[in-house]
């Protein structure tokens, strides 16, 4: 039997962590819900009393995200300690989602399990691509670096030990057994989460596949994006969306 955690990045006052739980709850068990609050310690206390974990990162609170390198491993740190309680024992996958990816069917997690099924993956991404070789700024930002591609090397169970992979950070789908282990992994250097957690769930030997059909209304920016346009044209989830 699967069951899945609903791992939630979350950084607002309390107000709206109760709207975006109201909003979860309609598609999600909210005993399979964990906010991993990124905001202040004071505000901390005064959230909602549900499953929650306070992620004390510096490297999740980066000014500049992108030429800082933020990171989301306290996150799966956080996530994995969770998973390993012996309560939480049954959670068979993880789904994470930034607060501003929303769910738009009371059946996500079983069409997740099903796409991971027919993709025979342990990862589902969005907008996964590989960039090694190629003039895309992430790429070359890093590989500027030159502990970039021998942290790969030293870590790396395949053949081709170069692979650079990139996905939308946004939401992610894991079997329990790669988010576990990608947590474990030591961050011994700064790579942007968006490179990261592919590429070393990759050569760590995990299968990622893209979300495919399901990319369309997930985007970096709100450009034309409504939840009212994502549901008529068949998404699952929809991103950025801030409920106010």
């Amino acid at each position: 039997m699967s069951r899945v955690l609903n791992l939630i990045l979350a950084h607002q006052p309390a107000a709206q962590i109760q709207k975006l739980l109201r909003w979860w709850s309609a598609y999600s068990d909210p005993a399979d819900l964990l906010i991993a609050y990124g905001g202040t310690a004071a505000n901390f206390q005064t959230l909602p009393d549900v499953p929650r974990v306070f992620i004390d990162d510096p490297r999740l609170r980066v000014r500049d995200l992108q030429r800082d390198k933020q990171s989301y491993g306290g996150i799966w740190r956080a996530g994995a300690q969770y998973l390993l309680e012996p309560s939480h024992l049954d959670f068979t996958h993880v789904y994470f989602a930034e607060y501003d990816h929303l769910p738009l069917v009371p059946d996500l997690a079983a069409r997740l399990l099903q796409r991971l099924q027919d993709e025979r993956a342990d990862i589902l991404a969005h907008h996964l691509r590989r960039i090694e070789g190629t003039n895309n700024p992430f790429f070359l930002y890093h590989v500027a670096d030159p502990e970039f591609a021998a942290f790969w090397e030293g870590i790396s169970v395949r053949p081709e030990k170069d692979t650079v992979l990139q996905m939308h950070g946004s939401a992610s789908f894991w079997t329990r057994e790669a988010f576990l282990r990608v947590a474990r992994q030591p961050e011994e250097i700064k790579v942007y989460v968006e490179v990261y957690l592919a590429t070393v769930a990759h050569h760590l030997g995990y299968r990622l596949r893209n979300f495919g059909d399901q990319n369309e209304y997930v985007r970096h920016s709100a450009e034309g994006v409504t939840i009212e346009l994502a549901r008529q044209h068949g998404s699952w989830t929809v991103h950025p969306v801030k409920l106010i």
